[in-house]
């Protein structure tokens, strides 16, 4: 099965004791959220921004298993 490299930022990494791993393939990044958020339940009470190679992503966009994906805390400005 094909897998999808994650990198996880700030206090995203620190909850999920990774900063980057590997998890199944998906075609849409909805799916995507859906298995982390029950895989990783912390998720669920977390704000964060999902970017699809370099883009952050505001709604359900279509993965073709070669995207760089991260998980961004919220951003604070200065």
């Amino acid at each position: 099965m094909e897998q999808l490299n994650i990198k996880a930022f700030g206090m995203l990494a620190e909850k999920l004791e990774a900063s980057e791993f590997q998890f199944p393939y998906y075609q849409n990044t909805k799916e995507l959220l859906d298995r982390l958020k029950a895989k990783y339940p912390q998720l669920e009470s977390q704000n964060f921004s999902l970017a699809v190679n370099q883009q952050i992503v505001q709604e359900n966009t279509a993965l073709n298993g070669n995207e760089e994906i991260a998980l961004l805390p919220p951003f604070s400005g200065g």
